[in-house]
């Protein structure tokens, strides 16, 4: 490419001074494309092809400029050297001098024909160098392209986990609503469990002493077996509310589990989303820095100086 892009053309000895100089930018032109990128190893690649077609354009730009002056100045040294009539008139302040006129058209058709044929020359050199140009502006708005591109899947990546943490907030309030409620009830379970146990102690209590004191008599013996069935029963209605006690636990226990659970996701939705916006955030960056220097640089001004990468977070893709 950097060689194509330097035109030899034939000069005159008139010429020879004004020889077509290649003009190298500067490195600061160079920089033109470098953006935050820098800071994502895998995208060195992207960067250097970028600083490289840059450096590109500025050299056909130069190329093209310098081309166009010296058409320009070779088309008005023919017309002052060889005019319209084909004739060349040389005063002097001595002696009057004609010079034959055929010989003189003769060396003008020479001239014309030279001209026009570096003129074509200039022109396919001219056509190549634009088609060049205008495919590495190409390349530029697909990198542009792809940026704004991939910040706009974070984008949506980011509404998404926002949604999915309003859902988890949801549930873990929901949870925690539950346990409350559970915990109540395990609560109530084990007074009336309590309740149960003394009740029952005080039955037993109140057999064994009728038990005790012999005493015969229909009435007493029917008190013993009526406490006796009462003990049972409370015996088994006991034994039943232990069990739901204990299921109830372990239900308490679970939920507990999964609302610590659901806090620790928050906790890392939190953390996705922090990522996810840093993420947006740097891409909307290079992405806009790299469109105002390409604006810049097409309009042929001097871009502003990049901003430094040297302080800038490393982000960490997931």
């Amino acid at each position: 490419m950097k060689e194509s892009s330097r035109a030899a053309l034939p000069q005159t000895p008139e010429e020879q001074k004004g020889t077509l100089e290649f003009i190298t930018p500067t490195e600061e032109k160079i920089e033109v494309i470098k953006v935050y990128l820098e800071a994502c190893p895998e995208r060195t690649k992207s960067v250097r092809m970028i600083t490289d077609e840059v450096s590109q354009i500025q050299e056909v730009r130069y190329c093209l400029k310098t081309l166009r002056e010296q058409m320009a100045a070779r088309q008005n040294s023919n017309n002052h050297k060889y005019p319209a009539n084909g004739f060349k008139v040389n005063i002097s302040s001595s002696q009057p001098t004609v010079s034959n006129g055929n010989a003189v058209l003769i060396e003008s058709n020479a001239h014309v024909a030279d001209n026009q044929e570096e003129t074509a020359k200039l022109r396919e050199v001219t056509k190549r160098l634009y088609a060049q140009l205008k495919e590495m502006d190409k390349r530029h708005q697909e990198e542009r392209e792809r940026l704004q591109a991939e910040s706009n899947e974070y984008h949506t990546r980011l509404i998404e986990q926002s949604e999915r943490l309003q859902k988890v907030e949801e549930q873990s309030e929901e949870r925690g609503l539950h346990v409350e409620e559970l915990q109540r009830l395990v609560g109530s379970m084990e007074i009336e469990s309590s309740t149960l146990k003394d009740k029952m102690a005080e039955g037993e209590a109140e057999l064994l002493q009728l038990k005790a004191s012999r005493e015969d008599g229909d009435e007493n013996e029917q008190r013993c077996v009526q406490l006796e069935k009462e003990v049972a029963a409370l015996k088994e209605k006991i034994h039943h509310l232990d069990d739901m006690l204990k299921s109830q636990q372990r239900k308490v226990r679970h939920m507990i589990e999964q609302l610590q659970n659901s806090r620790t996701i928050l906790q890392e939705r939190d953390r996705v989303i922090m990522d996810l916006e840093e993420k947006v955030a740097f891409l909307e960056a290079e992405n806009k820095e790299m469109h105002d220097h390409m604006e810049y640089f097409l309009s042929g001004q001097n871009p502003p100086p990049l901003t430094s990468t040297e302080n800038k977070p490393e982000i960490v893709y997931r």
